[in-house]
């Protein structure tokens, strides 16, 4: 089973693809990045992957079968689109599960409202995508 891991040279990405490096062995294990070469310290395969480019996206999860999206960085509005491009990528690719790591957080009244919104749409996004998920909400 190959687990393609996105934002994988990020704080977050790069500490997860290494706990699932150590599980899985490094063979299984994707890193998606938008500039590879900060990723490469990983020591896995790492695929050009822009959340804004569906072309890139394609191209890097050729081939897997679960994909872990790691919430991009934008401003909110754009950051939807961006999750959209990766879960329809997805699908496009037959590929069986995606997991999102979300965030906790008001939805309302709050100077973060808009981002925890924003990520309350990608998980929407994905529970109607028709592939199974797993939403973490750290």
């Amino acid at each position: 089973m190959k687990i393609a891991v996105t934002a994988a040279s990020g704080q977050l990405g790069s500490s997860i693809a290494k706990q699932l490096i150590n599980e899985l062995g490094n063979k299984d294990v994707i890193g998606i990045a938008r500039s590879p070469k900060k990723a490469n310290h990983l020591g896995i395969e790492i695929r050009k992957g822009d959340y804004d480019s569906r072309q890139e996206l394609d191209l890097a999860l050729k081939d897997i079968d679960v994909v872990l999206l790691v919430s991009g960085m934008a401003e909110p509005q754009k950051r939807i689109q961006q999750h959209r491009n990766v879960i329809e990528t997805a699908k496009v690719n037959g590929i069986k599960k995606i997991v999102y790591t979300s965030i906790i957080g008001d939805e309302k009244n709050t100077s973060f409202a808009p981002i925890v919104q924003s990520n309350r749409q990608t998980e929407l996004d994905i529970k109607n995508s028709g592939l199974e998920w797993v939403i973490g909400r750290n």
